[in-house]
């Protein structure tokens, strides 16, 4: 129910929009200001849109990345807050990073494997122990 809803959320937008459950992504190519324009409107009609809807974006939660090797870094704004900016985001259990190396992501990925053998580790001693 909730995605037909929100069905009409990208209309009339000049970047591209991703959404998933209640997460939207808005990324498009910004090279100057025009561009900066562009996308400083679209997530003004997005607000507007939520306005109308009666739902609202958390701001706070909203983060602005500028990815690639010749990044033009302008600042962005919803409901009059200026969007943090990020490095690194973690995106459906994927790590990913301006300059679009996959290092940090291999990082979690191998620091979530050590958890988790510790973990398997930890148990199997207590199971030999006695305590099981």
């Amino acid at each position: 129910m909730f995605l037909v809803y929100i069905n009409d959320l990208e209309t009339g937008l000049i970047n591209e929009l991703l959404k998933f459950a209640d997460d939207t992504k808005v990324f498009g190519k910004v090279t100057d200001w025009s561009d900066r324009e562009s996308f400083q409107e679209d997530l003004n009609s997005l607000v507007n849109w939520a306005d109308r809807q009666k739902m609202e974006f958390n701001v706070k939660k909203c983060k602005l990345m500028h990815v690639g090797r010749d990044k033009v870094n302008f600042k962005y704004t919803m409901k009059g807050n200026i969007l943090q900016e990020t490095s690194l985001e973690k995106d459906l259990g994927v790590v990913i990073s301006d300059d679009g190396k996959t290092l940090s992501h291999c990082q979690y990925v191998c620091n979530k494997a050590i958890r988790i053998l510790g973990m398997i580790n930890s148990t199997i001693r207590q199971k030999e122990g006695g305590l099981w």
